[in-house]
């Protein structure tokens, strides 16, 4: 091919990449599901595409490591059990969604058209697209404020009720842009202003205890401490670093010791009976907090593998739900009202991925899920990258409180932003890459 030819298809090709980042981030943020979708296909087509034009070759050798590795697996292994499953409607949407366990690592780790030198535009793109729904959800929690007068309409769910309604997974998606922020703090190349980094930083900090998740502010409040107290990254004037360390404390008096949501759900957690969950039949009306549900998941999963004898295959993909919606009606839980606009508990995943592995596909699922979190070790091990190095943490954490890839929005947070972070420690055509 022309060199110049093949010099204006990369540059077509980067531009298009950009623009589908940029309504990949977009779409992710507002929950609009189509958007991602669109996005995620034209990045995978473009990387697949850009690379063959590079190099000549469709196979990149250099794609394979423990984390993609342990992603296909998992799809191959959840795929031939939806061949055994008896609900083939569940089964097949389960299907569609976890096809983002190849089409994500595909589409942003296939090529280098994300690397060391473009990484942080993108992410400038991404906070700012943050700054703007973040606003917009304000706006929708004092509109709603004004219709009600309550004020729980600022807090956890409720605040992004105009998106995807998850205060978790939004959370997480605010701590990524503070993590930028962090970073960006002291190094000052793609956002120029300390000021206006300061800004974003109790913009979004603010936010994110309004969403009042336990995990990702906890992690937030560590992440801070060792900044301030191990590293010169939020100052070098250690008189400033104990101010922080003061500020921070004073927050976390005013959460814990007031009578804020956040500190109302940790009691909640903390006060529950946990004798409850031993019973042999509930009523209705019986409450579980999260710690509560968690526990009593990991006895139903017990009993349904014991029970059908698939502690080696698990009971399917399309099945699990059945399986668990039997167990609450069994139990005499909680399964919705008369109306049927609230179906109770019947809704409801293990909220672990790592049990909602074993029960979905025995033995060989729960190893394949294991593969991806040590690929994802690896991962930030190799890079050195501190941001990388907390999320992998975080995300670890989470898949002990909820599924993470019973969703098109969970596989997203699990699986592009850690290879996303990852490309960031990369050179663009580095002789690896091209290999």
């Amino acid at each position: 091919m022309d060199q110049n030819v093949k010099s204006q298809a990369n540059v077509i090709f980067r531009q298009l990449y950009k623009g589908l980042i940029f309504l990949f981030f977009a779409g992710l943020q507002i929950d609009f599901r189509f958007l991602v979708g669109f996005s995620t296909i034209g990045m995978l087509v473009i990387a697949l595409s850009y690379y063959r034009l590079n190099t000549g070759r469709w196979w990149n050798k250099s794609f394979l490591n423990l984390f993609t590795m342990g992603c296909f697996l998992y799809f191959t292994i959840q795929t031939i059990a939806f061949l055994f499953t008896r609900n083939i409607e569940s089964g097949m949407f389960i299907f569609q969604t976890n096809l983002g366990l190849i089409a994500l690592p595909v589409g942003i780790f296939y090529s280098d058209l994300v690397n060391r030198e473009n990484w942080g535009s993108l992410m400038k793109s991404y906070t700012l697209i943050l700054l703007f729904t973040t606003t917009i959800a304000f706006g929708h929690a004092f509109y709603l404020y004004f219709q009600t007068g309550s004020a729980d309409v600022f807090f956890y769910h409720p605040l992004v009720s105009i998106y995807s309604g998850h205060a978790i997974q939004f959370s997480i998606l605010v701590f990524i842009g503070i993590l930028f922020l962090i970073e960006e703090f002291n190094r000052l190349t793609y956002l120029k202003s300390r000021k206006w980094i300061i800004i974003l930083l109790i913009y979004f900090s603010i936010f994110l205890f309004l969403l009042t998740s336990k995990l990702i502010i906890t992690m937030y409040f560590l992440y801070i401490i060792y900044l301030a107290m191990f590293t010169k990254k939020l100052s070098a004037n250690r008189s400033y670093r104990f101010m922080a360390m003061a500020t921070i404390v004073t927050i976390l008096v005013l959460f814990m010791f007031t009578n804020s949501p956040l500190r109302r759900r940790m009691m909640d957690d903390v006060e529950g009976n946990f004798a409850l969950i031993k019973q042999d039949r509930f009523k209705p009306g019986d409450y579980f907090n999260g710690v509560q549900f968690r526990l009593i998941s990991w006895r139903f999963v017990y009993e349904i593998l014991n029970e059908n004898h698939r502690w080696l295959l698990g009971v399917s993909p399309g099945d699990a739900r059945d399986l668990l919606d039997k167990k609450y009606r069994e139990l005499n839980m909680y399964t919705g009202d008369s109306t049927g606009k609230s179906k109770g508990y019947l809704i409801y995943h293990t909220h672990n991925q790592f049990l909602q592995a074993l029960l979905e596909t025995g033995l060989p699922g729960l190893a394949a899920f294991i593969f991806i979190c040590a690929g994802m070790i690896q991962l930030a091990a190799n890079s050195g990258d501190r941001s990388l190095i907390v999320l992998t943490i975080l995300l670890l954490c989470y898949c002990f409180s909820d599924a993470v890839l019973k969703t098109q929005y969970g596989i997203i947070l699990f699986i592009f932003f850690p290879l996303f972070l990852y490309k960031s420690c990369q050179n663009p055509e580095s002789k690896n890459q091209w290999s």
